[in-house]
C-alpha cells in the first residue's frame, strides 16, 4: 500500500489551498505522526514527529471519526501535553484520511485566534464537510499514486517476463517501426540497426517485411516463416512468426518471434516422443548375441559414422537405433524416424529433403522443413531402406558424401550435421545383384553392421522378455501375475515366433487380460499357439515337414543370398543345386 509520505508535495499543495481560501492554518500528518504538510506557524514543522503534541490526531486515527475540539488545553485529549492549560489554539478541527476502510492519516484546521475560532464555530457543519472532502481528495491522490506504482510494477515485470524469453521478440506498428524489443532480440541483430526508432526494412529482406505487415491487416492472420539471419557472430537459421496484436478498435500493432531452428529441434525431440528414452539396457536379452550388440552398441554410439542394422521384423531395430541415439553426444538433437515403407513413393523425398514455396501445384505455403533439416546436430533414423526408390538412394548417397541436402525447388545448398541410422529386413546382397539397390549406397551405409538374430535363434532370452512383459502389463492391466507355468513356457519355447519379439509382446498381452490369478497356464494362450501346437502334435513325425521346416531355418539362418545358399547347403550336407530343388518344391523362396 501506497503511504501518505508518496503524495505529500500534493499533500502541502491542498493545505495551502485551503489556507489561502479559509484564512486557516492547515496540517496534515500520516499514521506514524509524522507531519507531511503545514501551513502558518507549523510549515517549519513539516517533517517532524508530532508524537508528543498530536495527541487529537491519534484519537481521530484510532477511531477512524471526526473530531471538534473547542477548548484545545482544557479538553481530556489534551491531558498529556505540555502546553495544557497554555495552549496557543483556540479551535480544533480535525478529519481522518481514509483510505480503503482504514485511516492512514489526519487533516486539521487549526484557529489561533478567536475570530477564526468563531467563523467555524458558526458553520461547523460546512467546515466537518468541506474538510472531509478534501481528505477524500487525499485520498484519492494516494489511490492514483498506488495504481501508477502498480502499473509501473507490473510493466516492469511484464519486461522482465519477456526479457527471459529464449525466442526474440519485436514489436511493431502497422507501418513497420519498430516499437519494443526483448533482449534476446537486442543480441541478434547489432545495436545501430534494431533501435526504439529503426525500421524492419533495416532487419529483414523487403519479402518478409511485406509478409510481417500483412499480419496486421486481419486479426486472425498468422505468418510463419524460414529466416536467415546474420548476427553478430554469424548466418543462423531461424523460424519467424508474425502475428497480430489486437486492440480496442482493431489492430494495433504486430509482434514478431524469432525462434533459432535447432531449438525447436530440440523441444520437439523431447517432448513428442515418449519411447526417445530408450538406453541400451532396455534391449533385454541374455543370449551371446544380444550381449555383443549391447557391447557393439556402446562402442559405436560414440563415432559419427553411419550404422547398419539388419534383422527380421520386429526384432527391435529401431530401439537399438535410438539406444545408440541416447548414448551418443548427439542425444540432445533429435532422433528422427521415417519409415521409407510406410510413406508413398511420390512424398517421400518431400518428407526427407523438404521444399521451397511453389516447389510444385498443392506445395505449402512457406514450404516445409525435411527430415534431414529436422534431425540437424542429431540422428536420422531410415527404416526399411531397401525399399527405398533408387532415384532417392542417389541423393542419399550425396548427402552422406556431401553433408548438405538441396530442397526441392530450391536453388541454395544447406548443410546438415546428421548421422544416419539405417535399417532393413531385406537381403541387399541379393537386391544389388538384381539392380534393385546401388551399390555405392551400400558401402556407403554399411560402414558399421549391427546383425540382430530372430527370436527363434535365440530362445534363451525368453525368460527375461516374458517377464518384462508381464511387469508392464500389471500396470497397465491392475493385474498380479507372477509366476508361467511350466506347460506355458514350453509353448513359447516350441513356437517358431516368426513375428519376433513384437509378436511375444502381443501373445504376453493377450494372456495376461485373460488371466484372473498370479499365473499364466496353457488356457491362457492365444488361439494361434494352440493351434500350431496341435498341429504339430499330429504332424510331428511326417517327413516333408520335418525337412521343410529344417531347411526353413537354416536358410533363414544364413540369409537368401548366394552365398547364403551356399553355407546352408553346406551345413545340410547337401548340393546347391538339390538345395535349389528343394527350396522351389517346398514354394520357400
Amino acid at each position: 500500500m501506497v503511504e501518505l509520505m508518496a503524495v505529500k508535495d500534493y499533500a502541502q499543495q491542498i493545505a495551502e489551498a485551503i489556507a489561502t481560501v479559509v484564512k486557516i492554518d492547515v496540517e496534515v500528518a500520516d499514521h506514524n505522526l509524522m507531519r507531511i504538510a503545514g501551513t502558518g506557524r507549523y510549515h517549519k514543522g513539516v517533517g517532524q514527529s508530532m508524537d508528543r503534541q498530536g495527541y487529537i490526531y491519534q484519537e481521530v486515527l484510532r477511531t477512524g471519526h471526526q473530531f471538534v475540539i473547542e477548548t484545545p488545553g482544557t479538553h481530556p485529549l489534551c491531558a498529556p501535553c505540555k502546553a495544557r492549560g497554555n495552549c496557543s489554539e483556540k479551535y480544533e478541527v480535525v478529519s481522518p484520511i481514509n483510505l480503503d476502510d482504514k485511516a492512514v492519516g489526519a487533516i486539521g484546521l487549526i484557529c489561533f485566534n478567536e475570530t477564526q475560532a468563531k467563523l467555524i464555530q458558526e458553520n461547523q457543519q460546512s467546515y466537518l464537510i468541506f474538510l472531509t472532502k478534501m481528505a477524500e481528495t487525499i485520498a484519492l491522490k494516494m489511490k492514483e499514486q498506488e495504481f501508477l506504482a502498480g502499473l509501473v510494477s507490473a510493466n516492469h515485470y511484464l519486461n522482465s517476463i519477456i526479457d527471459c524469453l529464449e525466442e526474440g521478440l519485436i514489436t511493431v506498428d502497422l507501418e513497420g517501426n519498430v516499437l519494443h524489443y526483448n533482449q534476446a532480440a537486442k543480441r541478434l541483430f547489432s545495436t545501430n540497426l534494431l533501435t526504439p526508432r529503426s525500421h524492419l526494412k533495416s532487419l529483414f529482406i523487403p519479402q518478409i517485411v511485406a509478409d510481417i505487415l500483412r499480419a496486421g491487416t486481419n486479426v486472425n492472420e498468422v505468418v510463419e516463416r524460414e529466416v536467415h539471419l546474420e548476427t553478430k557472430r554469424n548466418r543462423v537459421h531461424m523460424i519467424l512468426r508474425a502475428l497480430p496484436i489486437d486492440g480496442e478498435e482493431g489492430v494495433k500493432s504486430i509482434g514478431v518471434t524469432l525462434r533459432p531452428f535447432d531449438e525447436i529441434g530440440k523441444i520437439v525431440h523431447r517432448l513428442s516422443l515418449q519411447d526417445a528414452g530408450y538406453t541400451i539396457d532396455d534391449i533385454l536379452g541374455v543370449s551371446d548375441t544380444v550381449c555383443q550388440i549391447r557391447e557393439r552398441a556402446r562402442v559405436v554410439a560414440a563415432s559419427k559414422s553411419t550404422v547398419l542394422i539388419r534383422g527380421e521384423s520386429g526384432t527391435g531395430k529401431e530401439m537399438l537405433a535410438r539406444s545408440i541415439h541416447n548414448l551418443s553426444s548427439r542425444q540432445q538433437g533429435m532422433f528422427m524416424a521415417i519409415n521409407c515403407t510406410a510413406i508413398p513413393e511420390a512424398l517421400l523425398e518431400s518428407e526427407l529433403f523438404g521444399y521451397e514455396e511453389g516447389a510444385f501445384t498443392g506445395a505449402r505455403k512457406g514450404g516445409k522443413i525435411g527430415k534431414f533439416e529436422l534431425a540437424n546436430k542429431g540422428t536420422l533414423f531410415l527404416d526399411e531402406i531397401g525399399d527405398m526408390p533408387l532415384f532417392l538412394q542417389a541423393k542419399i548417397l550425396r548427402v552422406l558424401q556431401e553433408r548438405q541436402i538441396e530442397r526441392i525447388g530450391g536453388i541454395a545448398p544447406i548443410p546438415v550435421d546428421v548421422r544416419v541410422i539405417a535399417a532393413t529386413h531385406r537381403n541387399l546382397e541379393e537386391m544389388m545383384a538384381k539392380g534393385e539397390f546401388r551399390e555405392d549406397l551400400y558401402y556407403r551405409i554399411n560402414v558399421i553392421p549391427i546383425d540382430i538374430k530372430p527370436l527363434r535363434d535365440r530362445k534363451e532370452d525368453l525368460q527375461i522378455l516374458s517377464e518384462h512383459f508381464i511387469k508392464g502389463f500389471n500396470q497397465q492391466l491392475n493385474k498380479e501375475v507372477r509366476f508361467i507355468a511350466d506347460g506355458f513356457r514350453q509353448r513359447l519355447f516350441d513356437y517358431g515366433w516368426p513375428g519376433n519379439v513384437r509378436e511375444l509382446q502381443n501373445i504376453m498381452e493377450y494372456a495376461m487380460n485373460l488371466a484372473k490369478d498370479e499365473t499364466l497356464t496353457e488356457e491362457h494362450l492365444s488361439p494361434r499357439l494352440k493351434k500350431i501346437e496341435i498341429q504339430a502334435e499330429s504332424n510331428g513325425f511326417n517327413l516333408e515337414k520335418v525337412e521343410r521346416e529344417t531347411i526353413m531355418r537354416c536358410y533363414q539362418a544364413f540369409g537368401t543370398g548366394v552365398q547364403g545358399k551356399e553355407r546352408a547347403a553346406k551345413a545340410l550336407g547337401i548340393g546347391i543345386a538339390t538345395l535349389y530343388r528343394k527350396l522351389a518344391r517346398y514354394n520357400i523362396e
